[in-house]
């Protein structure tokens, strides 16, 4: 059965970067499933800045599978981003531009159309869920996904968030699992605290500088040379998946 997985976390918590991370290696560890990629972001638009390197015909939007009277799985297909080299695995965001008034509200009917459309063709749905309160395509996700990953960052800001949304209707270390993520490499960063704090801890991901140097390049969606980081997220996809 199609599996599918929410991450969520504070803004600026990397959970764009651990999710694709975790689709990718998925990817490479399952050559015969299909990969799908969601980012229903539509303040700061992300297919784009995953797929910098590409013509502006090869990168088109969720609003287009949106305004099709009905969705289906053509649609979906049409409309994905595919990566390159990755026959089985497909990109579905908002592109630069766009916002929640460039076309009309998803309704409830489309949103369903298109999870149902995603299970029909991926094994595996990754979705790099927002924060925001009107993002529905976000909350359908979280709702109906087999596992939440929560990315919590080991500082002030990371805290505050977590102490606003650890309520969950969840449990924790069977379909909620939290993960640490260390955005800067800062030794004041009180890490050992936030985990002795959190109940359970599904993965502690270190900086990466490789990670960093694969965004400023536009290759986000390529497998990560960094071994220390790729066996961890390794480690947390045997616990998730």
């Amino acid at each position: 059965m199609p599996k599918l997985i929410a991450f969520y976390g504070s803004p600026g918590s990397g959970k764009t970067s651990i999710a694709l991370k975790s689709a990718t290696e998925t990817y490479m560890q399952t050559k015969d499933e299909v990969i799908a990629f969601l980012l229903p972001d539509m303040t700061a638009p992300s297919i784009a800045l995953l797929f910098p390197n590409y013509a502006p015909d090869e990168v088109v939007s969720l609003s287009e599978i949106f305004d099709n009277t009905t969705i289906t799985n053509e649609s979906l297909l049409k409309n994905a981003v595919t990566a390159k080299n990755m026959k089985d695995f497909f990109a579905l965001g908002f592109k630069a531009g766009e916002n929640r008034y460039s076309f009309p509200t998803p309704t409830p009917e489309k949103i369903n159309a298109l999870f149902s459309a995603l299970t029909d063709e991926a094994g595996y749905i990754f979705v790099d869920c927002t924060n925001e309160k009107d993002d529905e395509i976000s909350k359908k996700a979280l709702a109906v996904a087999d596992v939440a990953v929560r990315i919590i960052t080991p500082d002030l800001k990371g805290m505050s968030w977590y102490s606003s949304n650890k309520n969950s209707d969840r449990t924790e270390g069977e379909n909620l699992f939290n993960v640490v993520n260390v955005t800067e490499r800062e030794l004041h960063l009180p890490t050992e605290e936030v985990c002795t704090k959190l109940h359970t801890i599904a993965a502690l991901l270190p900086y990466s500088r490789a990670l960093k140097q694969q965004m400023l390049d536009g290759r986000m969606y390529e497998r990560l040379n960094d071994k220390a980081y790729t066996k961890k997220i390794q480690n947390l996809l045997s616990k998730i998946i």
